[in-house]
């Protein structure tokens, strides 16, 4: 077994290039095995970015200036050690659901291997995270076009991890991604149709917001001189009927 070490530059270095050139990735990824608990603090690294993503979504990327943030007490204690509790059930369900999909697909079933390939995907999910919600303050509908475009992108990870580097057959990982890709894409569309009239609501309850005092003074003004307007006319026109 290797020496345990552990390089912040490094992760952030490979989540990069996961993201950034997936194929070059995995087909060069070494098959030293890792010890568990470097694969680990792999996984914790990428659940704080994560973590931080969130946070970042819900203040700075709020679209929506109307809706006050949550409360400080949620965002820096409840959610950092929601997350923190989670990867005790996040690393292993990954790393057993890479194992699930290799047996399927014919792959290498080595554990060290599987999870290895899943701490690398798991590194992208914070990145996923923020180019969304910057989408989303850009335009809602930009948003929706990310998170439809990942929802396809992950499944492409997992055919590249599984037959560049858990040496799966092409043929056979490319039709069982596919329909898990076609699966996806499914619950994607009902989440979205969701999210499409939670926005039309919105936009309707935008419309019907009550006049500032400021717009209720220019409408009164208006009002005013439309009436004076009318009473001038009505005096122009009874002068001359005498």
């Amino acid at each position: 077994m290797s020496d345990f070490s552990y390089s912040f530059p490094n992760v952030m270095n490979e989540a990069k290039d996961v993201l950034l050139k997936p194929r070059t990735f995995f087909h060069s990824l070494s098959k030293t095995k890792l010890p568990l608990i470097q694969l680990y603090y792999r996984a914790v690294t990428y659940l704080a970015l994560l973590y931080l993503s969130a946070v970042a979504g819900m203040t700075l990327f709020s679209p929506r200036s109307d809706f006050s943030a949550p409360p400080a007490s949620f965002l820096f204690f409840e959610m950092p050690v929601a997350y923190f509790l989670s990867s005790f059930i996040v690393f292993p369900a990954i790393g057993f659901v890479y194992m699930f999909f290799s047996w399927v697909c014919g792959g290498i079933l080595n554990w060290n291997r599987n999870f290895r390939a899943a701490t690398a995907t798991m590194g992208i999910l914070w990145m996923v995270v923020i180019l969304q919600s910057f989408g989303g303050l850009i335009h809602f509908y930009i948003g929706l076009a990310l998170a439809v475009l990942f929802t396809a992108y992950f499944p492409y990870l997992f055919f590249l991890a599984l037959t560049s580097y858990l040496e799966a057959p092409l043929k056979r990982t490319a039709i069982l991604l596919s329909l898990f890709t076609l699966l996806l894409l499914y619950a994607q569309y009902s989440r979205l149709s969701a999210f499409l009239e939670d926005y039309k609501l919105m936009e309707t309850m935008d419309s019907q917001k009550p006049l500032s005092r400021e717009e209720e003074e220019q409408g009164e003004k208006a009002a005013e001189e439309i009436i004076r307007r009318a009473m001038e006319k009505a005096k122009s026109e009874g002068h001359q009927t005498q």
